[in-house]
């Protein structure tokens, strides 16, 4: 189920918040997972695609391995707020995602994520060839994070 509000998504969840953080894109998924009281969101993997059935079966078995139930995914948006080509197709995707597991979904804006995990990846003197393995999942941690201390802020986590 799509949740549109960050309220309506952590009601969804009840006591088990443990969640995954997804960033999506063409040809990498990078993966976060947060602790099961929602606090802190922690890099799980990068996930390099192959076809949508072998994705969307990857991600099934994770969520199931891990007993989570809940996800929030990075929505690109353009600079000016708009949604652009890669919205749809990141809807598209959480779309068959929501059909073959049955999670809980909130799209999060996710604009300068990937400049903000270049940048901490560079401070800890990753080289660039370093950095690109671990950017995806360090992307997917800031996503989940800021949605985790959104909730935390507004009392519903």
């Amino acid at each position: 189920m799509l949740c549109e509000s960050i309220e309506g998504f952590f009601e969804k969840l009840g006591a088990n918040k443990k969640i995954l953080g997804l960033d999506f894109g063409e040809r990498k998924l990078g993966l976060a997972i947060s602790d099961s009281t929602g606090t802190i969101a922690m890099p799980h993997s990068v996930y390099l695609r192959r076809n949508i059935r072998q994705d969307l079966g990857e991600l099934n078995a994770i969520l199931k391995r891990e007993g989570i139930i809940a996800a929030v995914v990075g929505l690109p948006l353009q600079l000016d707020g708009l949604e652009g080509e890669m919205c749809a197709v990141v809807r598209a995707f959480v779309r068959k995602l929501i059909k073959k597991s049955g999670i809980y979904v909130y799209l999060h804006d996710e604009r300068y994520t990937t400049a903000m995990a270049s940048r901490a990846t560079e401070s800890l003197g990753l080289r660039r060839k370093e950095s690109q393995k671990v950017d995806d999942k360090i992307s997917a941690v800031l996503i989940l994070q800021q949605v985790l201390d959104m909730a935390k802020g507004r009392g519903i986590a």
